[in-house]
């Protein structure tokens, strides 16, 4: 019984390694970016704190939900806050939608990180 038990949890610890998402990397090229794309620096080890925009295409938005971005990153109402203490120096972007039942349009936050000093 004891070898099945450790069998099932070494199986399962081996699912939830490949499961694991990858860490969140500086986009590979800027490209041309979405429409509705708000462009921020930082220096790296700082602190981004930022309001966004009433309105994303034509909806108005009172609240944001934050569908890709870096851990220890977060959204409060139309507050966008990531403490980029470990970031390497690149463009991220970190990906919004309105807080409401079927968003229909998303706002790119395009994060460049600049080393400090």
């Amino acid at each position: 019984m004891r070898t099945a038990v450790a069998a099932f949890s070494c199986w399962m610890a081996l699912l939830g390694l490949g499961m694991m998402p990858p860490p969140f990397q500086p986009s590979p090229s800027p490209g041309v970016a979405p429409a509705d794309t708000m462009r921020v620096s930082i220096a790296t080890g700082k602190v981004l704190t930022t309001m966004l925009p009433e309105t994303v295409g034509e909806t108005t938005v009172e609240r944001y939900r934050l569908v890709e971005g870096p851990p220890f990153s977060g959204v409060a109402r139309r507050s966008l806050v990531w403490p980029a203490a470990d970031a390497d120096p690149g463009t991220y972007d970190l990906v919004l939608v309105p807080a409401v039942e079927s968003p229909a349009d998303t706002l790119v936050v395009q994060v460049q990180v600049e080393t400090d000093g």
